[in-house]
């Protein structure tokens, strides 16, 4: 019986992370799993990320590199790469995202054999954020993994998007990201899409660290709210108004990330096994 090895592209945008994109790019190349090509889709970086990535690539012929007019909303390099993807399989990876070596190995096992199943996702810690930070956590705690539409309206969007693999025909049959400049919100709008056409796999492993930065953040509830608020306009679903607990103290923080952190220490430590598609 021949060995399901199908080409995974990993779509990885980019924008002025000259001091992670190495880094992140090596994650990708040091994977148990081989069969993949990199496309490197660059928003129009001002800074080093373009001469990193062409000497990435010039060392490396599965990795291609792409620049487009700055569009500075990451749906749109993410789509021009599914655009130039050939594999049967596509990967989102953020360029300051890193991934562990078996993210793709377990994934592509995952979804092997599984027609219904339209992508898969893992869980993501924060790197760059300590313990005590607003910013640490762990997603999605078990409890709030997602298996389905109704998961995803009920519970929320706790998918990373560099921990998803999904097919690259389930996403042609939604097109894609939604580039809409005022949808802030475009990855959870594609999850929500593709819940419809398919079903979701998860895996209880812990296969992304992802940056976080203070500044990438919009951490007040009223603009999280607003963006759910517009979602839900769009697409005619009653997304229930955000929960936010993030800065709710000190005490509070400190409950909250024990709780994230003991989560990742029984992932990664106890066998606990949750693989759902």
């Amino acid at each position: 019986m021949k060995k399901y090895n199908p080409l995974v592209s990993v779509v990885i945008p980019t924008f002025n992370v000259e001091k992670y994109i190495e880094d992140t790019v090596s994650s990708v190349l040091n994977q148990s799993y081989n069969n993949f090509e990199i496309i490197v889709v660059d928003d129009s970086s001002n800074d080093r990320t373009v001469e990193i990535v062409k000497e990435l690539s010039g060392s490396d012929r599965r990795i291609k590199y792409f620049q487009i007019a700055h569009a500075g909303r990451p749906s749109v390099p993410r789509n021009f790469g599914i655009r130039k993807s050939a594999g049967e399989l596509i990967a989102f990876l953020d360029g300051d995202d890193l991934w562990t070596k078996n993210k793709l190995k377990d994934q592509v096992a995952s979804i092997e054999n599984n027609s219904a199943c339209a992508f898969v996702y893992s869980m993501s810690v924060t790197t760059g954020a300590s313990l005590f930070s607003s910013y640490y956590e762990v997603l999605p705690l078990l409890h709030k993994a997602v298996r389905s539409f109704d998961d995803l309206i009920i519970k929320g969007n706790s998918i990373t998007c560099s921990s998803v693999l999904v097919k690259k025909t389930f996403l042609e049959k939604v097109n894609g990201f939604d580039e809409d400049p005022l949808l802030a919100v475009d990855d959870y709008d594609l999850w929500i899409r593709l819940s419809k056409t398919g079903s979701i796999g998860f895996i209880s492993k812990i296969h992304v660290y992802y940056r976080v930065h203070p500044a990438q953040f919009s951490s007040d509830w009223e603009t999280k709210q607003k963006r759910l608020n517009y979602l839900s306009s769009k697409r005619n679903i009653p997304i229930p108004k955000y929960k936010y607990f993030r800065n709710k103290g000190i005490v509070f923080r400190i409950l909250r990330n024990l709780l994230h952190f003991f989560t990742f220490l029984a992932v990664k430590f106890l066998p606990i096994s949750y693989k759902n598609s």
